[in-house]
């Protein structure tokens, strides 16, 4: 039998001095539970045959496979998930995978789990907001939508590799966030624990009892969620065979006082990554996602920054005239302003996705998203003398390859320089 994990020792959260939240911590390979957190219910898979009343089958084609009931299996307590090369309805691969019957909230869940790590196949433990896909409701077309990737180990990863995120599907598309984590253990050799906590204002990714990431969920869609347990194959030359198998998956939840308590750290963690909110002159801070006519840019959610994004070769062919997007705002203070620009860019294979700027029709000399640091960044784009009254703002793509661009700011402050997120709109667009 398997060891009762109430006595287990709660994950003292708290105690995560900030902003170094994730780095706070050491890596622990003994089951831990974020402090405060009780369990609600498990799956421990000691039974012969899976619990029909909680999970069904996932069935279908994903990837390169056809996923069946017939390749899930319950064998000395565990869930084991059987990956073959054989032929089945137009595919070469099968893979399988179970889903929960029920719908959860907020919580803390984790799943022990040893993968298979072979070559093709992609092992998950995921959420969406709906038991399957077969039969989608209408009103899940226009439903705000989140997914939260506890984990996935990618088909060309080795074993030593997993990926963590989230996906905002509607009304934006993007992700929230999407990171990698290089681990000591060998995932296919041990069982190791990988664990996410949502709550309404923030998401904690946890591996083997360390915290990961934090990330701000405010401003992100709040709805019931369905657990998946899954592999499939992904790679049209996978490899022939495998097995992954999971040991449990538990579900805790938390007090309403126990969590006012314990989210005002995360809370004050992530309202330090704002930065500073003003400088000693005028600003005017501006939402690229606001300008009033976008052409072939379109509005997106990237690494939880809603963001415009510049046409790519995978899009509609370019009208040079689409290139630009282009805004109207008012200057109420007449003086030499300082502009900067956040944009993103890349490590690997920086300075490519780049655009320029206009200010009341003068062109920077500078190319924005060159930074060559990974994520979003802010950049300096020169000064301007702007009269009071109505002025023209403009974005003009000059890669066509992937610019993303999150926020400007018109300062007077010309020792200022902005960092974080930066402060909220404080500007009306017109055309």
């Amino acid at each position: 039998m398997k060891t009762n994990i109430l006595p287990l020792l709660l994950f003292l959260a708290l105690s995560f001095i900030f902003p170094g939240i994730a780095l706070a911590q050491t890596s622990v390979k003994k089951q831990q539970v974020p402090q405060g957190y009780k369990l609600v219910w498990a799956d421990e898979f000691e039974s012969s045959r899976l619990d029909t009343s909680k999970w069904r089958y996932r069935i279908g084609k994903s990837g390169t496979s056809y996923q069946r009931a017939e390749n899930v299996s319950l064998k000395d307590g565990k869930l084991w998930i059987d990956l073959k090369k054989e032929p089945y309805k137009t595919m070469e691969y099968t893979g399988g995978g179970i889903i929960s019957k029920f719908p959860v909230k907020y919580g803390y869940f984790e799943v022990s789990v040893k993968i298979d790590g072979g070559y093709g196949w992609h092992e998950s433990f995921w959420t969406t907001w709906t038991s399957g896909f077969e039969n989608q409701l209408p009103e899940y077309k226009e439903m705000p939508r989140l997914e939260i990737d506890c984990f996935e180990h990618y088909t060309k990863h080795d074993q030593h590799i997993f990926s963590y995120g989230a996906i905002q599907w509607y009304p934006l598309h993007g992700d929230v966030n999407r990171d990698f984590k290089t681990t000591e253990e060998d995932l296919t050799q041990t069982y190791n624990t990988f664990g996410f906590e949502f709550t309404p204002d923030y998401l904690n990714y946890y591996y083997n009892g360390q915290l990961l990431k934090t990330v701000d969920t405010r401003a992100l869609p709040q709805h019931d969620q369905y657990l998946w347990l899954s592999c499939i194959a992904n790679q049209p030359d996978a490899v022939p065979s495998g097995l992954v198998s999971f040991d449990n998956i538990r579900y805790y939840k938390i007090s309403k006082s126990d969590y006012n308590m314990r989210k005002t750290t995360f809370i004050e963690y992530l309202d330090s990554l704002k930065g500073p909110q003003s400088s000693s002159g005028t600003d005017l801070w501006i939402e690229a996602e606001d300008f009033t006519t976008q052409g072939l840019w379109t509005k997106k959610q990237d690494l939880n920054n809603v963001v415009l994004c510049g046409v790519t070769d995978k899009d509609k062919p370019c009208n040079k005239d689409g290139l630009e997007a282009t805004t109207h705002i008012k200057v109420k203070e007449p003086g030499t302003y300082y502009l900067w620009v956040r944009s993103r860019d890349f490590s690997a294979s920086p300075a490519k996705r780049r655009f320029k700027v206009t200010v009341n029709g003068q062109i920077t000399e500078t190319e924005f998203g060159k930074h060559s640091k990974e994520g979003y960044e802010w950049e300096f784009g020169g000064t301007f003398s702007l009269p009071k009254g109505k002025i023209s703002l403009g974005l003009l793509d000059t890669s066509q390859y992937y610019v993303r661009t999150d926020k400007l700011l018109l300062t007077t402050d010309s020792e200022f320089k902005p960092s974080g997120i930066g402060a909220p709109s404080n500007v009306k667009h017109s055309k």
